[in-house]
């Protein structure tokens, strides 16, 4: 490597990253301390690309080196909280965001550490920072339209409208924004956005992300009024243009469902506990009443809710990496693998990467819903642990994924055929997860919950161990932010209206019908 400046140096550090080169870009990294040692990029970059190699004591190590002499680096000072949140050490990562803001008047700074702390989940505290920004920065359309969003996560929907309306006062055509208002009340034919998301779509460039945003937000609009012919275009629209623009194979979900099912072949034994942790797993498909059960299940004395986290899937790969060495890529040893990882490791992994986001009571959910996947594993790793499964009407399910965008989250979630595709092979697997893990997962229908919450209530904390309380009931109440899809819809006391809005649509949903009724699986 041969480049004689420290612009270059960086841009080939990107480059690296871009293309996964992890060695590569940390190599990148010593060359800028060694050729710029005043510099800051050398000891920033070094611990960027160490923690992305999970040697998180050697990012935070960096880090420290250069705050040593340049204590009030607020780049460094929230480089140095992300490494303390992924070393589990929360409290000093919130002091370091707290060193970061104190003083601080630029709106890029406080922005940053803002998004900083909506990432570790402290909204309230996110939006302290994101307050003194628009305060910095009043005519920043940006800033103001993110303050609009943690309004939202935090139930605060009046304020978050007055943010948004503020934006289209300066960006009046702001398709995010259009978007992100209608999603906060039902459309009335007195009050609505159709003819100025009508307006911005003419204007959009066709098959652009703009496009498909407001296509989604006329989808939701035309629902609300009861068009539901003019919902479905806007949803057909929306959702090809989504499709388009990403890149998905359904046959490695359907190869992978394949092989988890012959990685686990046999009835899985109950095994020792080594940790004495009762952690409980949400888990489902999109839209089948998670988010609604892991507010129910928050609201308990004993329980917090830790979100939709990750820890879950990385610590498998970590313990595969510790058991065989090398990182596997190809589903059928992925799959292979997993029928014999110790569920100790994977365990032990998991505590270590929850450490920050578990709270202070003695249960916690985890509602990555994707961890589906892994039941065996998560009983394997944590035997006196519970897993809730959420299932809804087929149609219901699928619809509800069709009619909401996901920003890339879910690659199946733009096509029905795809969508049907998935939500079989999904079954297929569930199928199998309760004939090896007999009476050990709760099957919870999001019917149930929406018109008998009592009693599924009773049944779900009777799986779970623990004792009624009637705050569960009063899930609307729960002031925890919501960052999913649900945002608006969980701080509503029940609604049954959902329960049948497929039925409208069913001419369009015909297809997907017959294909799911060819697989086995019953609609009526």
């Amino acid at each position: 490597m041969n480049l004689s400046s420290l612009p270059e140096l960086q841009n080939e550090f990107g480059t690296r990253l871009g293309r996964g080169d992890l060695t590569g870009a940390a190599a990148v990294a010593t060359q800028c301390r060694a050729a710029w040692p005043l510099d800051r990029a050398g000891w920033l970059l070094g611990s960027i690309a160490a923690l992305l190699e999970d040697q998180k004591d050697t990012a935070l190590v960096l880090i420290d080196e250069r705050l040593a002499s340049h204590p009030t680096d607020v780049q460094c000072l929230l480089q140095k909280a992300e490494c303390l949140l992924a070393l589990g050490r929360r409290a000093e990562a919130l002091a370091a965001t707290e060193a970061a803001a104190e003083g601080s008047v630029d709106a890029l700074a406080l922005d940053a550490i803002g998004e900083f702390l909506v990432h570790a989940g402290e909204h309230q505290r996110a939006l302290g920072l994101y307050d003194r920004a628009v305060a910095a920065a009043p005519e920043d359309p940006t800033i103001r339209a993110k303050r609009a969003v943690i309004h939202r996560f935090l139930g605060h929907f009046d304020r978050a409208e007055a943010d948004y309306e503020a934006v289209l006062q300066i960006l009046p055509m702001s398709p995010k924004v259009l978007k992100g208002l209608v999603e906060l009340r039902n459309q009335s034919a007195e009050r609505n956005s159709i003819a100025t998301m009508e307006g911005a779509l003419a204007g959009a460039p066709t098959g652009s992300t703009d496009a498909a945003l407001l296509h989604f937000g006329l989808a939701k609009s035309r629902e609300d009024l009861g068009d539901y012919a003019g919902s479905w275009r806007h949803l057909n629209a929306g959702n090809a243009i989504e499709r388009s623009l990403i890149r998905y194979d359904p046959a490695t979900d359907r190869t992978l469902i394949d092989e988890f099912i012959s990685g686990f072949p046999q009835v899985e034994p109950l095994r020792p506990d080594t940790t004495g942790e009762r952690p409980i797993f949400i888990v489902g498909i999109p839209r089948t009443g998670t988010t609604l059960v892991d507010r129910i299940i928050g609201c308990h004395s004993q329980v917090h809710s830790a979100g939709e986290l990750a820890a879950l899937s990385e610590s498998i790969d970590a313990a595969i990496e510790r058991s065989g060495g090398a990182r596997l890529t190809e589903c059928h040893q992925f799959a292979a693998a997993l029928g014999v990882l110790d569920g100790s490791l994977i365990a032990a992994e998991y505590l270590a990467r929850l450490r920050a986001w578990r709270g202070e009571k003695p249960r916690f959910t985890d509602k990555q819903l994707m961890n589906f996947y892994y039941c065996p594993l998560i009983l394997r790793a944590f035997p006196k642990g519970r897993i809730v499964h959420l299932t809804r009407h087929p149609l219901g399910a699928c619809h509800a994924i069709y009619r909401n965008r996901f920003n890339g989250s879910y690659p199946f979630a733009y096509d029905l055929d795809e969508i049907g595709e998935f939500y079989i092979g999904y079954r297929r697997l569930m199928a199998h997860w309760h004939t090896v893990l007999p009476n050990r997962i709760l099957d919870v229908a999001y019917e149930d919950v929406v018109t008998a919450l009592e009693p599924t209530t009773r049944r779900v904390l009777e799986h779970l161990d623990l004792p009624f309380e009637a705050a569960c009931l009063e899930f609307h109440r729960n002031p925890a932010p919501v960052e999913t899809a649900s945002s608006v819809q969980v701080r509503q006391p029940l609604y049954d209206s959902s329960l049948h809005l497929w039925q409208h649509y069913a001419a369009g949903l015909s297809p997907l019908r017959a294909r799911l009724e060819a697989a086995g699986i019953r609609i009526e």
